[in-house]
């Protein structure tokens, strides 16, 4: 499945979209496909493109609805806010919803909300919050007022690299440079207030409360912290499945995606 092809297929035929929340922020992202309607959030650094392999594949499933964050959100619950507003604007009383790495605690946050509307999520890469230091702080807090994108942070590519590369197939080497205009187009600002919205969370109390099926997917070529908190919210939530994905990294749905498509429609499609 050649990314270049897709991603012109993916603009050409997916619909843009764009609400306004109740905090007045502006919610945009894309709509692809028919069927039951399946959310599909954002990550750390990436846009609603990036999705566009695993969004292919799904289309004749579902009704993909990938959302792009408003970019001037601070908080976790305004991230929520804004998937309940597209859900609302599209008259989705009920939705199943993927969540990758870091939108899998805006998933958290909504299934503690209003868990109601979710009727099955699948979390993947998941993030149990983070302790930054000090200097982080310090450091994102002069980052959300700071100009430019990721590609321009020093050592930028170097770090990706080192993250990701090595989980590529290697039948599609440039599906690298793929993610790497991707994730470098994004605000630095914007990924500097995402990682602040992190900062000494933990759902550790709250996973018992969640009565949602959940399906929580973990790789490979995860870091520790992330099978730590995919282990924790396998166990803590009362009705979750797991399962690993081999010889992947963390970002399945761009190195991998048949393999992630097949368990998002096994578990959401009862197949």
């Amino acid at each position: 499945m050649a990314w270049q092809g897709v991603l012109k297929g993916f603009r050409e035929q997916a619909e843009s979209f764009q609400f306004k929340t109740s905090d007045s922020l502006d919610v945009s992202g894309r709509v692809l496909g028919e069927g039951p309607p399946l959310y599909i959030l954002n990550g750390l650094s990436a846009t609603s493109e990036l999705f566009c392999l695993t969004t292919w594949l799904l289309r004749e499933h579902f009704r993909c609805v990938i959302i792009d964050y408003p970019e001037k959100a601070t908080s976790l619950s305004q991230l929520t806010s804004s998937l309940f507003t597209v859900a609302d604007g599209f008259g989705d009383d009920q939705f199943d919803l993927y969540a990758a790495s870091f939108s899998t605690a805006v998933a958290l946050e909504a299934l503690s909300t209003d868990a109601g509307r979710i009727r099955r999520a699948v979390l993947q890469g998941a993030v149990n919050g983070v302790r930054l230091s000090f200097l982080e702080r310090l450091a994102t807090k002069v980052a959300t007022i700071l100009p430019g994108r990721m590609k321009h942070v020093p050592f930028f590519k170097a770090a990706l690299q080192n993250n990701h590369r090595r989980w590529f197939p290697p039948i599609d080497p440039s599906r690298w440079y793929f993610l790497a205009l991707n994730v470098g187009s994004v605000p630095l600002r914007t990924v500097a207030r995402r990682l602040r919205m992190l900062d000494r969370r933990d759902w550790g109390q709250r996973l018992a409360g969640i009565v949602t099926p959940v399906f929580v997917i973990s790789s490979e070529g995860e870091s520790a912290r992330n099978r730590d908190a995919a282990d924790s919210f396998a166990e803590g939530i009362p009705n979750a499945k797991s399962e690993q994905i081999p010889n992947s990294g963390h970002i399945p749905f761009v190195t991998h995606p048949h393999r992630l498509v097949k368990i998002v429609k096994s578990f959401c499609l009862d197949e």
